[in-house]
């Protein structure tokens, strides 16, 4: 009895998380043979980058996080920008994250 109740509440939890997470949520994977240092997104309509959604952590190679959005969030173009351990940036430009949910960096 004990594991059903453990599992229900496990369910009941990702069930609520999924209700509060935008359409705009997506995995980044970085396979570019750097350590991603920072992550910005952004709207595409929006002139300045977001703040660095990493914070402290940072992105291996081969390594993949998942970005999270507020469900009230109604924008579907999104810029999407990376710095790597060598100080150089990468950047996708016009990503509709409405669609998309797999975001992948790689080697140039």
């Amino acid at each position: 009895m004990r594991k059903f109740l453990i599992a229900g509440a496990l369910l009941l939890s990702a069930m609520s998380t999924a209700a509060f997470a935008g359409r705009q949520d997506f995995t980044v994977t970085n396979h570019t043979g750097h350590v991603i240092m920072t992550l910005n997104v952004s709207p595409s309509s929006s002139s300045r980058w977001g703040p660095d959604i990493l914070g402290r952590e940072v992105l291996g190679n081969d390594e993949q996080t998942e970005i999270t959005f507020d469900r009230n969030e109604d924008q579907c173009s999104w810029d999407i920008k990376v710095t790597y351990d060598d100080g150089t940036e990468n950047d996708l430009r016009g990503v509709n994250l409405c669609e998309t949910t797999e975001v992948e960096f790689t080697a140039s």
